[in-house]
């Protein structure tokens, strides 16, 4: 896969969704290789979440407003998650490398592997969060700043806990203002199936298709074919968790060449395939 650039609207390819464990099923355990890291933001009840990455193990008891920050470190990875009254949290999946790509526009290098850390508050973190998590999943493009800023955010705090500084996003000229990447992503959403093309996207911000192309991905930190296949991966959250329709419906549904195509992709980017998820969030409503 390419390497990703350091985008200002890192949300736009951010995966997330919630995990909702109700009584009477309290318990949870899912396994994912490494792919991405996790952030989990508690927002009603309570649970025992165990952490397993690299034959380390944490363990911490999150309330609402609880973070956990849950670094891949290159290993595979997996959660428990202990509750007796009902826990519901907001997960985003947040690629490895965009978080190092923001590191090295600093010209910062890590010592050594992400820590974990459990069951801190941060309230910029939160707010940050919270906002995201009221737009869809973070798959839908909001009507103001908010959740380019919301997002900016995460990733700065993310870097801080890191021990990395912050870019500065705002002397790069060579991206799309978020009027016009609103502008493009929802046509990317409205149109899954048969996306529309290079040609057509950029004569409609007056470009060349060559300077579209650079500008989209120094905007969206992905090219535009890995930003459509990730906003599909994004849309299939949804419809894993609400129907019951066969993979290769879904697959179809979204645009992608074949069930395999999709698993792969899935796969590729959250670490369990499309029937891990749906099997894990059955299991959570028992």
């Amino acid at each position: 896969m390419d390497e990703e650039c350091c985008s200002p609207y890192p949300h736009l390819s951010w995966l997330a969704h919630w995990l909702n464990v109700r009584p009477p099923r309290v318990f949870d355990l899912h396994e994912r290789r490494h792919v991405a890291h996790h952030v989990l933001l508690t927002t009603n009840g309570d649970a025992d979440v165990s952490w397993e990455c690299g034959g380390a193990t944490a363990t911490s008891h999150m309330v609402p407003g609880c973070v956990g920050f849950f670094p891949c470190d290159q290993h595979v990875h997996s959660m428990a998650i202990t509750s007796t009254n009902g826990f519901l949290a907001y997960e985003l999946i947040v690629p490895d490398r965009q978080i190092r790509a923001v590191c090295a526009a600093e010209g910062k290098e890590f010592a050594g592997e992400f820590r974990t850390v459990l069951n801190f508050r941060d309230a910029l973190l939160e707010a940050s969060l919270l906002r995201l998590s009221l737009t869809h999943a973070g798959r839908q493009v909001g009507e103001d700043l908010g959740d380019d800023i919301a997002a900016r955010q995460v990733v700065l705090r993310l870097c801080a806990i890191s021990g990395a500084e912050a870019p500065d996003w705002e002397k790069d000229g060579s991206v799309f203002t978020p009027a016009i990447m609103r502008q493009l992503v929802a046509t990317i959403d409205a149109h899954l199936v048969v996306p529309p093309s290079v040609a057509s996207m950029a004569a409609s911000v007056q470009l060349s298709p060559g300077h579209f192309a650079r500008k989209f991905r120094n905007s969206a930190g992905l090219s535009l074919n890995r930003f459509l296949n990730a906003r599909r991966i994004a849309a299939s959250f949804a419809l894993l968790q609400t129907n019951e329709d066969r993979l290769s419906g879904i697959a179809l549904e979204l645009g992608f060449a074949s069930q395999s195509h999709f698993t792969r992709l899935f796969s590729g980017l959250t670490g369990m395939s499309p029937l891990q998820f749906r099997i894990l969030h059955r299991r959570m409503v028992g």
